[in-house]
């Protein structure tokens, strides 16, 4: 039975990470770097600076509260090209695993936040889905309705990623104290993390594919744990010039382990539910910012940027509950009762955003909105893989801020981000290492080199009260 459990395991699970590869979709990696969009920053004393740097609470004029919701529409194709290390094509199954996926979602939430001002004292309180997505392929339409290889028609990534969707959602309270032109803030986070995700596996103690003998795993994985956030924002010139900088601590401050229930499903080996933990361990987020409101013209101008550490996502690994994940250089598990069932291995690189933001006072009433900014990818060539396709990409942004009431604002906006293509073939070493050689079983994966494309539309809008 462990035989067994370990295959049909190992080569389902792959799909987890289904929830991240939809990110949010908004950011490289998969934080969000819109929540709020152009009002939400590391200089913003809205709400949202109950997240993005908690000293900012102290520089509002009074108390505050904030409703924030976005909608993000999201493109995405993968082209697969036959590669030297798959298994043999069976008859009747040519393009099952070769070809191209499509991928056209929608999907967003709300945040809400209050922040309550006494005198220098402000405390605030918000709820925030800093790492939030969902994720559908589309089918393959070759073989929808194939009698011999039905489950071919979930597309050439389904090994990867078929369904999907993650919610790491935040629960947010902090307070700010001001001093003078300078204000200092912190913040505690208790943190809901979920994922679900379905994905093609293969009963069989390989960790790769096989057409015939295909099957599906569904995973069910929660937990709860805590973080923090700091950070301190001055008035360099009086209602003209802000410099902001904050820190945002990992989730769980360290590796996560997420608790729950693997199902998988074959024809050979009927249904199967496993108890398993899921590793993993997500980034600090560093942000500094500046923002400069013209003395003598209705003009603001706000730079700002980022350093998420990324590096610290080394990989993700699903164990049987209870034990540890580690693997020899080869990748073999090492585990005294061969407990892990799946390494990912994802070997991320720290990555970096800068944007520019202005706003123009058409008049003052009517606040309009630009943006625009770069960020570079976190995922390599030699990792990346469909469940989370990442690239450098260039963003966009136009909205506008409406003052409906002395006391009540409302924002509207747009968001583009365009993901540079990026080209993988013959770079992919999922189930090879540096030399050549092929990964042992947990971690081997299907080779994963292809042609990646991607864009994402943002929907934003907030709507404020100042009291």
């Amino acid at each position: 039975m462990k035989s067994l459990r370990r295959c049909v395991v190992s080569a389902g699970v792959v799909a987890l990470a289904t929830s991240w590869g939809t990110r949010e979709a908004k950011a490289a990696g998969f934080a969000n770097g819109n929540l709020g969009g152009e009002q939400g920053t590391v200089v913003s004393t809205n709400p949202t600076s109950l997240y993005y740097n908690p000293a900012g609470m102290a520089m509002a004029k009074g108390s505050q509260l904030g409703l924030y919701g976005g909608l993000a529409i999201r493109h995405a194709t993968y082209e697969r090209p036959a590669s030297p290390t798959d298994p043999p094509v069976p008859p009747g199954a040519a393009g099952a695993d070769t070809g191209t996926a499509h991928l056209f979602n929608a999907f967003g939430g709300p945040s809400i936040a209050g922040t309550l001002k006494i005198g220098n004292f402000v405390i605030g309180a918000g709820f925030f889905a800093p790492f939030y997505g969902r994720a559908h392929w589309g089918q393959n339409s070759d073989f929808i309705n194939n009698a011999k290889y039905p489950l071919a028609a979930a597309g050439v990534q389904r090994w990867f990623s078929i369904d999907g969707a993650t919610s790491i959602l935040y629960f947010t309270a902090g307070a700010a104290y001001r001093f003078g032109p300078l204000s200092i803030g912190v913040s505690g986070n208790f943190i809901s993390s979920t994922i679900n995700s379905t994905n093609a596996k293969n009963p069989l103690a390989t960790g790769l594919p096989d057409d015939t003998a295909e099957g599906r795993a569904f995973l069910d994985a929660h937990t709860f744990n805590g973080s923090f956030a700091a950070g301190l924002m001055l008035e360099a010139v009086p209602e003209q010039l802000w410099i902001g900088a904050s820190y945002q601590a990992k989730p769980g401050l360290g590796q996560q382990s997420l608790k729950g229930t693997l199902q998988i499903s074959s024809a050979q080996y009927g249904n199967n539910t496993f108890p398993i933990n899921f590793l993993e361990t997500l980034p600090d987020i560093w942000r500094a910012g500046v923002r400069w409101r013209l003395k003598h013209a209705p003009v603001e101008f706000r730079v700002f940027g980022d350093r998420t550490d990324w590096s610290v996502f080394k990989s993700q690994c699903l164990v049987i509950q209870g034990n540890p994940c580690t693997v020899d250089a080869t990748g073999a598990d090492t585990t005294a009762n061969s407990a892990i069932q799946l390494n990912i291995r994802r070997n991320w690189s720290d990555t970096y955003g800068g944007r520019l933001g202005v706003s123009v006072w058409a008049s003052p009433a009517v606040e309009v909105l630009f943006g625009g900014g770069y960020e570079t990818g976190a995922t390599p060539d030699s990792t990346l893989a469909p469940d989370i396709p990442d690239a450098n990409n260039v963003q966009g942004t136009f909205g506008a801020r409406f003052r409906l009431t002395e006391s009540l604002f409302l924002t509207a906006s747009y968001t583009q981000i365009y993901y540079f293509t990026r080209d993988t073939v013959g770079k992919n070493t999922l189930n090879t290492d540096a030399q050549g050689n092929m990964v042992a079983f947990p971690t081997v994966q299907e080779d994963a080199g292809g042609i990646y494309k991607s864009w994402i539309g943002i929907f934003t809008g907030n709507l404020e009260a100042l009291f």
